[in-house]
């Protein structure tokens, strides 16, 4: 419970720092409180990492008001995420009638290394995003394997080609 205290405070303390100058300060910070951020990670002050075990890997920028939250999150090294993107790998049970939302469940997701994920797109529970992949802007890529160096476009997300 204090850790969970201590992430959802976070949030707004980073806020305090912005700019590049204070890039290595912010990482120290979420890793003040848990979460496996390189150092040369770049996660812009107005990101959201709330719980769950998350991974940042090396030279990744994660740009204005990302949220990542829910479950087992592993992101690759030099990997762009770009504004308003939700990275969530948690979820409810179905329930009965009374409340539809069952219990809660946090799951899994990896992005693999130099992956682009494009403005307002939604990764969910159980998405494997090889690497060099690009995610369009505004798509929906749900539980899955994805393969390396493929574009994944729509609602939800398809393969809709790859690269060399």
């Amino acid at each position: 419970m204090v850790m969970s205290c201590a992430r959802y405070c976070m949030q707004y303390i980073v806020r305090c720092f912005p700019g590049a100058p204070f890039r290595k300060l912010r990482n120290a910070l979420w890793r003040a409180v848990g979460f496996h951020v390189d150092n040369t990670a770049n996660i812009l002050p107005t990101a959201t990492l709330i719980c769950g075990d998350i991974t940042i890997e090396q030279e990744t920028f994660i740009g204005d008001e990302v949220m990542i939250t829910g479950g087992n999150i592993k992101i690759g090294a030099r990997c762009d995420i770009a504004p308003r993107v939700v990275i969530h790998a948690g979820s409810h049970e179905i329930g009965n009638n009374f409340r539809r939302a069952g219990e809660s469940y946090g799951g899994n997701i990896v992005i693999g290394d130099g992956t682009w994920i494009g403005t307002g797109a939604v990764i969910l529970d159980g998405a494997r995003i090889g690497n060099g992949a690009l995610v369009a802007a505004g798509s929906v890529v749900e539980s899955g394997e994805y393969p390396d160096n493929c574009l994944l476009a729509g609602v939800p997300a398809e393969i809709k080609k790859y690269f060399d």
